[in-house]
């Protein structure tokens, strides 16, 4: 089965219930398994202004689904999580996106993959390199990509997601 990595993360609530509900709903779903879980971390909310931090991980998936079917399936947790999209900067009660699938590329309408912004945000290259050491995107490994960033700004949160 194909692999795919996923972020989640949040910035209202009860942040890590929220995400851990989110793990629980993704390892219902009959056509994807959870095989790895990355730290969790916290970081400043980018871009939001006066925003609570967010709280962010990254979950290695196995699936039978395509890149778009996956989407969906994450857009389908969000919404039953009580998401509210209202700008792309909102502060969101759960937020997850699909980073990488295999070695798919894809500038679709509604996915791009790998996530373009994956080598800018220490939020998702940290724990991304946790769950997938080798990984390569834009034909970079991870770890050079984390070791490449200006800056990391996160905070190593103790909780787990499980």
């Amino acid at each position: 089965m194909p692999i795919a990595y996923l972020a989640l993360g949040s910035n209202l609530g009860d942040r890590i219930g929220q995400m851990r509900e989110a793990l629980s709903l993704l390892e219902a779903d009959a056509s994807l398994s959870v095989f790895a879980c990355s730290s969790v971390y916290q970081n400043r909310a980018i871009g939001m202004g006066e925003a609570d931090d967010f709280l962010n991980a990254v979950v290695a998936v196995q699936t039978e689904l395509l890149p778009l079917e996956l989407l969906d399936a994450c857009l389908s947790v969000e919404n039953e999580l009580g998401r509210v999209r209202t700008d792309e900067w909102a502060p969101r009660t759960i937020d997850l996106d699909v980073l990488a699938y295999e070695d798919v590329v894809m500038n679709g309408e509604r996915l791009h993959l790998p996530h373009p912004r994956i080598a800018e945000r220490d939020f998702v290259a940290v724990p991304l390199s946790e769950v997938a050491p080798s990984l390569v995107v834009f034909d970079k490994p991870i770890k050079e990509i984390v070791a490449d960033l200006p800056s990391v700004d996160l905070e190593f949160w103790a909780e787990k997601l499980r």
